[in-house]
């Protein structure tokens, strides 16, 4: 590369995408939120299976903690549309579905 490479960081902006650190699933985890599009990518910080929202798979997450505290994050983000990393995307409402979900974790 003709420039250094920085990693980026919680917040960061790319090319008008905000990076979200999402640690849990593993160390330096992190989602790409789209402002503009109302997307979130959220890789293996949650899953959609069968259309049934979930946190990160417990057998391939390093910290469930972590994890919860993420999910619990991101659902205070704003956003239509949300793509996992595995399950199927959701088209609408999906910052709505994931805030549901984040408090049920903050009962357990």
């Amino acid at each position: 590369s003709p420039r250094p490479i920085k990693a980026v960081g919680d917040n960061d902006e790319v090319f008008g995408l905000r990076i979200i650190a999402a640690p849990g699933h593993t160390p330096g985890h992190v989602c790409v939120f789209d402002p503009a599009g109302s997307l979130l990518i959220l890789g293996d910080a949650m899953v959609n299976i069968n259309n049934r929202l979930g946190g990160p798979n417990p057998q391939y997450t390093v910290d469930m903690t972590l994890a919860h505290q993420s999910v619990k994050k991101l659902a205070g983000i704003t956003f239509e549309r949300a793509v996992f990393g595995h399950g199927e995307p959701i088209g609408t409402g999906a910052s709505r579905a994931i805030a549901k979900l984040a408090s049920t974790l903050e009962a357990r």
